[in-house]
């Protein structure tokens, strides 16, 4: 029988010695894992597995033998981290791997995150084929890690058209927070949703963010007087500038009528 259990602090010693050779498999494949001078892996982050409520630290059984072992890591508004995954090599068969994966993320309601090295190609080769059974599934490459991205609910995606200026710095990570008006279509987008922006004029280019929360404010004036400019895309405007764009966008009749929205987004894809 097959199962998974959260593993109590009364076991965390226990555990530390299977973590341990996770990290010394890994190590074979990533060169930033270190040894202290005795030979044991350095891992600053293993008891904050049980101090911090934002963790959580998983055994995987087979017939109630200890078979693997998950660090999941909540990033905040139902994002979670595959931080850490391991299957004891005697585990590594009758596709326990794949069945440990999929029930660690059906303990949660949200989008998971996770990425491994191009060093390691059975890795790569795994996740793949594990993300590819969720419809809402996406990764991309940097130059050393493959980042996946799979969605656990029935999350709508929207779409906005974005100018080239403010397209970029939400790119570039300048720009986390989207401001719009609050009508009809907009009353639609939730926490968790995501938004493929497409860069304008030509509509080609697109970016896909996920929505971590929303504000609503009456008019852009009181979101002015609240919100940091610099997150909204305007470090070098005035606050009296950055209203102004907004103004030559909607009229002052819709901006009474529906007040303004603020999203707070990250970058998937």
């Amino acid at each position: 029988m097959k199962r998974i259990q959260i593993v109590p602090l009364s076991r965390m010693e226990e555990m530390r010695k299977y973590f341990y050779d996770y990290l010394i498999e890994l190590s074979e494949f990533d060169p930033d894992i270190k040894f202290d001078d005795k030979g044991i892996p350095i891992y600053n982050w293993y008891e904050c597995y049980w101090d911090d409520k934002d963790r959580f630290p998983f055994y995987f059984l087979v017939d109630n033998k200890i078979a693997g072992l998950a660090m999941i890591r909540e990033l905040g508004n139902m994002i979670y981290e595959i931080a850490e995954f391991y299957v004891c090599p005697e585990f590594r068969k009758d596709n326990n791997a794949i069945w440990f994966a999929t029930e660690i993320t059906n303990l949660f309601e949200g989008q998971f995150v996770f990425s491994t090295r191009f060093t390691n190609p059975r890795a790569i080769k795994f996740w793949d084929k594990f993300a590819l059974q969720f419809e809402d599934n996406s990764y991309y490459d940097d130059d050393i890690w493959r980042n996946w991205t799979i969605r656990k609910t029935n999350f709508q995606t929207h779409t906005l058209n974005l100018h080239p200026t403010y397209f970029n710095l939400i790119k570039e990570k300048e720009k986390t927070l989207e401001g719009r008006l609050n009508d009809e279509k907009r009353q639609n987008f939730n926490i968790g949703d995501t938004i493929t922006f497409y860069k304008e004029p030509e509509k080609i280019e697109t970016m896909k963010a996920i929505i971590l929360d929303k504000f609503i404010y009456k008019d852009f004036d009181e979101m002015a007087s609240i919100l940091d400019k610099k997150y909204l895309g305007f470090s070098n405007s005035t606050k009296e500038e950055m209203i102004n764009v907004y103004r030559t966008i909607y009229t002052r009749e819709d901006e009474n009528k529906y007040g303004v929205v603020i999203f707070k987004i990250k970058v998937i894809s």
